[in-house]
């Protein structure tokens, strides 16, 4: 693969949320119609130690008619290991990773998932004398979570204007992009995260603006009066009550891990979609394919939205740092960001956690 470096648009740096599809691809790897598949247990002992990667190529096509040629990845973090315990290990695997799509050329690259948790506000890091561009790809994550939002409320005959936004995350990159874009379109803001101290100035800011605004780290005591929840949370959200919830709140789970999805009863369920994911309208291929390995979603060509920006970029010439630092997504860079997605067909998800498709 190395020998086609040059002709790398963008690299996807990422890493996978469950040992059934490390177990597929892993297997896959290892041409199993050779050899006897290797048993979950015996790829989460060494699953860990494995070398960041690249491990197949993807092909996407823009509706505009042009492809973007790119590779993903593979960072080898463990399911298991995200969390601030495993902190230096999995930095070391991030930047290991960015030295592999520099050594590939690729002209962008992104960090997809808990990656770009990991290097939130660092991502300079990265860079070093490579002439890969590295973006956290968090602005159009953004983009698909607020068109979401407005388009949930349509759906549900709400008006934007008259909702209490929950965002459960609010000081982090992307909770923070969506603090300034709904600030004064909806009724309430109300703000989550683990820093008290920043919660405290977030609010003040909000508040010097006329803006309504309410703050606690404690999100059980905001969960009654929200209309609309975001959870953008790094991990586990242990004390969401759902019992404390409105029966017709819209739920968007924004996290990476999964902050909500497998904690909702059936009913919440009905009304939460999986944010920041987006819809390649030109379609998208894998070689080798690893589709039935890795793909899980309930109609084709779903990806995530900060996997997808590199691909934008790349459909776009514009090899560019887009998404660095933290809390520089503004409004306008969503708008911008979601415009230039929106040209080539990739637009937001059109389905409600992997149950339901909307329009």
């Amino acid at each position: 693969m190395d020998s086609e470096s040059s002709n790398v648009a963008f690299a996807l740096i990422g890493h996978q949320d469950s040992w059934q599809k490390i177990s597929g691809f892993v297997n896959l790897l290892r041409n199993t119609s050779q050899e006897a598949e290797i048993e979950k247990q015996k790829i989460a002992e060494v699953y860990s130690y494995f070398p960041p990667c690249a491990i197949f190529d993807i092909d996407v096509r823009s509706i505009t008619g042009i492809t973007a040629k790119g590779k993903y990845i593979e960072t080898f973090i463990s399911p298991d290991e995200l969390t601030l315990k495993h902190w230096k290990n999995n930095i070391s695997k991030v930047k290991q990773a960015a030295d592999c799509a520099s050594n590939l050329q690729a002209g962008i690259a992104t960090l997809g998932g808990f990656t770009s948790i990991v290097l939130e506000g660092r991502v300079d890091m990265l860079n070093g004398n490579s002439k890969t561009c590295f973006t956290t790809g968090n602005t159009l994550t953004a983009a698909f979570i607020v068109k979401a939002i407005e388009k949930a409320c349509k759906h549900f005959n709400k008006e934007l204007k008259d909702q209490n936004i929950l965002i459960i995350g609010s000081t982090g990159d992307i909770g923070s992009a969506c603090v300034k874009y709904f600030s004064a379109k909806v009724n309430t803001l109300l703000l989550c995260a683990r820093q008290q101290n920043l919660l405290y100035q977030q609010q003040k800011e909000l508040l010097e603006n006329n803006i309504s605004a309410k703050e606690s780290a404690d999100v059980t005591t905001l969960l009654p009066e929200a209309d609309i929840i975001i959870a953008i949370a790094s991990s586990i959200i242990e004390n969401f009550d759902p019992a404390l919830c409105k029966k017709d709140v819209i739920i968007c789970d924004a996290g990476y891990p999964k902050n909500l999805i497998d904690n909702l009863s059936e009913d919440l369920n009905e009304r939460l979609f999986c944010g920041g994911m987006g819809i390649v309208n030109g379609g998208y291929d894998f070689t080798p394919s690893f589709h039935h390995q890795l793909y899980n979603f309930p109609i084709p060509n779903i990806g995530h939205g900060c996997l997808l920006e590199a691909v934008v970029l790349s459909f776009e010439n514009k090899n560019i740092a887009y998404s660095t630092g933290k809390g520089n997504i503004s409004p306008e860079k969503i708008e911008q960001m979601y415009d230039m997605a929106q040209k080539h067909g990739i637009r937001e998800a059109p389905f409600f956690n992997t149950l339901r498709v909307w329009d």
